[in-house]
């Protein structure tokens, strides 16, 4: 079979599944972070300063163990250590960051607080430029701390001309140009990305992810608030997170939208980080998360894109709500559900795809691994609609030949 009639194979197996159909076989397409790094003998603090090395890393992966579709390495910022020296990028931490947090084999980890002050909610929402000039860029990259003292107010007119002077502050001039070679190695990562999909397609691997973005709600607590004052917010100042949640909405749309049409993957990305069991109960979580996050996936669908609705955490709470999502035209990955449950209610609809518990595949034998995809199998696989991943990602630890057994097991007992 050519690369061509494989790249079309699997496309098909993938399209029957989001549309809850059922194909020649369950698609196979788990989550992989740093296990294609360290499954070629090289660590994530390598790839971190050298694209190349994932690059490889993936082309040895996709030979080695044939997924359904490839999920590129660009949302892994793999190649871009360098990058974040430069930048002096604060809210990331990641592997071979001189004095991080994160060892060698660790993804990229995101520093969550309170960017945006107590106080601040009405200059972020009167003037989101202005905010995000002084306040949220020099409170998360050193190199552009001095947008802090940068003014445009008065450069109206005759005040232009005067107002230029401030560019001639040495850390203005220094960080401008500075903030250009980021930018070309920015523009030179992302192109080398975009290539290496294209590459892979050829090869017979669809893309995966064709955007990402996040529901409102996310933008607000893991970017601006974090996760404690954010919680705080639904008590003491209720009005605020009304206003930022529908301020921000248009945003997580058409930012999705925007990425979509340069991309030739699959789904738009949707990781859900607070609207799991304990975080807020029900009616919270109906008044705060859910009508921003059911109409970005709804006006996404209408777009003619497809949704990826990744929920982690415990979710079984939540399903009843997930129900009312359009039938055929989402996936929607569990992490900690009951998965019988989440096929029931969800599956009737949509596409599922998770509920693997992928910590076998570090402490398990090939012969367990191959009993628990089987009996995954038997509650999600039953008339379509589900698409094998494991519970969260393939990470750095686990064993070669408990991977090549989940992957076996589901190309075996995966078929209709």
């Amino acid at each position: 079979m050519s690369t061509t009639e494989q790249y079309q194979q699997r496309m098909k197996r993938i399209d029957e599944a989001l549309t809850v159909k059922e194909p020649d076989r369950v698609p196979v397409i788990p989550f992989v972070q740093t296990y294609s790094v360290t499954h070629s003998g090289h660590t994530m603090a390598e790839a971190m300063y050298d694209s190349a090395v994932m690059q490889n890393a993936l082309r040895q992966y996709l030979k080695d163990y044939e997924p359904d579709a490839n999920y590129g390495y660009s949302p892994f910022f793999c190649g871009l250590g360098r990058c974040f020296e430069l930048t002096g990028i604060t809210f990331l931490q990641w592997a071979g960051q001189q004095g991080g947090v994160c060892t060698e084999n660790s993804i990229h980890q995101f520093v969550e607080k309170a960017y945006l002050g107590d106080d601040e909610y009405s200059e972020l929402l009167t003037d989101l430029t202005g905010w995000i000039m002084k306040k949220y860029l020099p409170r998360n990259f050193k190199l552009l701390e001095p947008m802090a003292k940068m003014s445009f107010g008065g450069m109206l007119g005759y005040g232009a001309l005067p107002g230029m002077m401030q560019f001639a502050d040495p850390e203005i001039a220094e960080m401008f140009i500075k903030l250009g070679d980021a930018a070309k190695m920015i523009s030179r990562y992302y192109g080398e990305a975009h290539n290496f999909d294209a590459e892979m397609m050829e090869a017979g691997y669809p893309l995966f992810f064709k955007a990402t973005t996040t529901c409102a709600f996310d933008m607000l607590s893991d970017c601006l608030r974090g996760t404690l004052d954010t919680m705080a917010d639904l008590y003491e100042q209720p009005e605020n997170v009304h206003k930022a949640i529908d301020f921000f909405y248009p945003g997580t749309l058409y930012g999705a939208l925007s990425q979509a049409e340069t991309s030739k993957g699959k789904v738009v990305f949707i990781p859900l980080h607070k609207g799991l069991d304990g975080f807020m109960g029900n009616e919270q979580y109906r008044e705060f998360y859910w009508p921003t996050l059911k109409a970005l996936v709804n006006d996404l669908a209408a777009a003619g894109q497809i949704p990826y609705v990744y929920t982690e955490g415990k979710y079984d709470s939540r399903l009843e709500f997930l129900s009312e999502l359009p039938a055929g035209k989402c996936l929607v990955h569990f992490e900690n559900c009951d998965m019988k449950e989440a096929k029931r209610i969800v599956g009737k609809n949509c596409c599922i795809s998770g509920g693997f518990d992928g910590r076998i595949l570090e402490t398990g034998t090939p012969e367990q691994v191959t009993d628990a995809v089987k009996r995954l199998l038997d509650v999600c696989a039953p008339d379509g609609g589900y698409i094998f991943d494991v519970n969260t990602t393939i990470d750095y630890g686990v064993k070669h030949e408990n991977v090549f057994a989940m992957f076996d097991a589901v190309k075996t007992y995966g078929k209709y």
